[in-house]
């Protein structure tokens, strides 16, 4: 049986939010985490431990022949807020610890593969203490989590 096709995204929650400015030539890729900050009034992503997300950026369609989208000058996305009950599954990354029903309840961290359109933002699969991503479920076929951001981690 071969892993089902998953769809990263909100969850679970009211998903509320408002349109953003993106910052021009970011890299949001289908298959990855999409967690944003605000810098200067516009969205950009999470992609170090220092970074605390605002929210979760509901992507453009993908560019074309590219698995993601960067946006240009001038572009908006639709941003949920960062809040303590909405859900969002994004992928683990496994470099330090494989992933396991026993780190629900966790603090993960962001981690970030690959570059421009294979730029990937993940879940660090490890607790870490002062981490934004509170690991709510795991999905140990398709290797993805379900976080939320805890409210003394948010922007």
């Amino acid at each position: 049986m071969g892993k089902a096709e998953v769809r990263y995204g909100h969850v679970e929650g009211p998903g509320k939010g408002r349109e953003v400015p993106v910052k021009a030539a970011c890299y949001f890729n289908r298959q990855g985490g999409k967690f944003v900050r605000m810098t200067e009034g516009s969205a950009s992503m999470c992609a170090t431990v220092g970074n605390l997300p605002a929210g979760w950026l509901e992507t453009s369609k993908d560019d074309a022949g590219k698995a993601g989208w960067s946006p240009s000058s001038g572009d908006v996305a639709f941003m949920i807020y960062a809040n303590d009950q909405d859900v969002f599954e994004m992928p683990a990354e496994e470099g330090v610890a494989s992933l396991a029903a026993s780190q629900i309840g966790l603090m993960f961290r962001f981690a970030m593969t690959g570059a421009t359109y294979n730029l990937v933002q993940k879940a660090r699969v490890a607790n870490t203490t002062a981490s934004p991503l509170e690991v709510v479920d795991v999905d140990t076929v398709n290797r993805t989590v379900k976080v939320r951001v805890h409210p003394r981690y948010r922007q």
